[in-house]
């Protein structure tokens, strides 16, 4: 009787799954039937994000299994964000009980229960009175940098939700769409602190350590409880002095000079192989979510101005997705960022042009426009024009907070200046990285008598230690071509990529999967 009642429960599992999650839960059910779906209330937890990242799913489910068993514990699943109107919440219940397709594979690896964050009346109570205290202190877009709870610094996930969750460019400080998107975080932020408190949470598994996602995360780390970032190409461990995944590179040079020898020689010789197969033309080189290159083939016109003048290049960043991805930076968004150079303009005799990346997001040349319109003296110049000729007519100075452009331009002896200290670069010395506004004004300024000697081998060493030696392939055998081979970046959180492991996955792979997390988690690395 049992035996089928299990049957039972697992076909429903199976409701409105494709093919593929069909395999996969099919699969999962073989592999983790060791863990058994605990469901006393008291038992401690280990908290997995809930969400529909399909390739996130196979990285989860050996993550959750070894904390789980580590700390004797269940899977409970969560959704990040609260759910607010009526069908949405019977649509929840609906699916959790059918066993709908991601419910049913977060099921199939073990999890026991799921929910989504709700308040009573004294969580929106508290969250009302201390929205309205924190919105009385903000005077700046960097006081909401600032935001901090609890001894919990919140602001930066606050800000980076805002301008994704609103597809706007900048915060207006006393704007009724912040102060009602503030008080809406704020509540969520509570019953956060009150879960943590009312439940033995022993570890936490999200998809992001920005936005408010990371509310669990970073609740999790003022209570020195252990707190993971993972995703099929990455798996990083937070600490109270790293509380956002990305910032590896502040070890970058400390643990090249520690490699053989010979391993130095063969990835500075990779690097160089592989930065020329970008400026090739070739698309999505260690950068596979790009679509389209900045390095093709030259114009037919010329781009830039025949003068004497300094030809300095704003490489713009995409306004809405988290500029604070590695920490705070010199300005609290790239709006800001960019209406301080359009100052500067103004008090410059350069000649200033200003680039999008080639495949920007809807919206950004609405907002390019208005600063074409307040600061004439800023050309723009066409999204899909080559860095290569841009370089060879003469750009002297390339600007960016973080990007990429930084080794790029670096790699052809091109001087970048960065606005940010947390940014990839800066444990290297072939870009100049100023540590506040007026160093940067200063740098701006004086441009014709700022230079730089770069020396290539930090390039190197810089783009192999981000791209080589740290290795997409923790999971999947091969993820540049797994992502290939399922369509592309965004293809990713398809069912596909569940394909693609059932095929690789042997019982020998599951053991070493389980044995390579259980091993990272307890070593306390920062990156498995």
């Amino acid at each position: 009787m049992k035996k089928l009642f299990r049957r039972v429960i697992k076909k429903l599992y199976l409701y409105k799954a494709d093919s593929y999650t069909l395999d996969f839960i099919k699969h999962n059910f073989r592999l983790f039937t060791g863990r058994k779906a605990n469901r006393r209330s008291n038992d401690p937890e280990v908290l997995c994000e809930f969400n529909a990242m399909h390739s996130s799913h196979i990285a989860y489910s050996y993550m959750t299994n070894v904390l789980a068993s580590k700390f004797e514990a269940r899977i409970i699943a969560y959704s990040p964000h609260s759910i607010l109107k009526f069908w949405k919440k019977i649509d929840w219940k609906l699916s959790q009980l059918i066993g709908r397709s991601d419910f049913a594979v977060y099921r199939s690896f073990g999890t026991s229960d799921f929910f989504y964050p709700q308040f009573n009346d004294s969580q929106l109570s508290r969250a009302k009175e201390l929205s309205e205290k924190i919105l009385s202190k903000i005077k700046t877009k960097s006081d909401i940098e600032g935001i901090c709870v609890h001894g919990i610094i919140i602001g930066d996930l606050i800000y980076d939700s805002y301008l994704r969750q609103h597809n706007q460019p900048t915060i207006e400080i006393g704007g009724e769409s912040f102060r009602i998107f503030l008080l809406n975080s704020i509540r969520v932020y509570i019953f956060w602190v009150d879960y943590f408190k009312e439940h033995d949470v022993r570890a936490v598994n999200a998809s992001h350590s920005v936005y408010t996602i990371a509310f669990p995360l970073r609740i999790a780390l003022s209570k020195d409880i252990p707190a993971f970032v993972t995703g099929a190409r990455h798996a990083h461990q937070l600490s109270k002095e790293n509380i956002i995944n990305n910032c590896d590179f502040l070890e970058y040079r400390e643990t090249f000079r520690k490699l053989p020898v010979e391993v130095q020689m063969a990835g500075l010789d990779k690097a160089k192989e592989r930065i020329e197969l970008r400026f090739s033309g070739k698309v999505g080189v260690d950068m596979g979510y790009s679509t389209k290159s900045a390095y093709g083939e030259h114009k037919t016109e010329r781009l830039l101005k025949e003068s004497a003048r300094k030809k300095v290049l704003i490489a713009s960043h995409c306004f809405f997705d988290s500029p604070h991805c590695y920490g705070n930076n010199l300005f609290p968004d790239f709006y800001e960022w960019l209406d301080f150079l359009g100052k500067m303009t103004l008090e410059t005799d350069y000649d200033w042009y200003i680039k999008t990346h080639p495949d920007y997001r809807p919206g950004t040349m609405e907002i390019i426009a208005s600063f074409l319109r307040k600061y004439p003296k800023l050309i723009l110049l066409p999204s899909d024009s080559s860095h290569h000729q841009l370089i060879k007519e003469g750009i002297d100075v390339a600007l960016t907070c973080y990007g990429s452009i930084g080794f790029e331009y670096a790699a052809q002896g091109i001087l970048v200046v960065n606005a940010s200290v947390n940014n990839p670069h800066i444990k290297y010395d072939f870009n100049l990285h100023p540590k506040n506004v007026d160093e940067y004004r200063d740098i701006l300024k004086n441009l014709d008598l700022t230079s730089l000697n770069i020396d290539k081998n930090e390039v190197y060493e810089y783009y192999f230690m981000r791209h080589i030696f740290d290795s997409k392939d923790w999971l999947f055998d091969n993820y540049s071509g797994m992502m290939k081979e399922v369509g592309g970046y965004f293809e990713l959180f398809t069912s596909k990529s569940y394909g693609v492991w059932i095929r690789e996955c042997s019982d020998k792979k599951h053991k070493r999967m389980l044995e390579t997390v259980a091993s990272f988690v307890d070593n306390g690395s920062s990156r498995i």
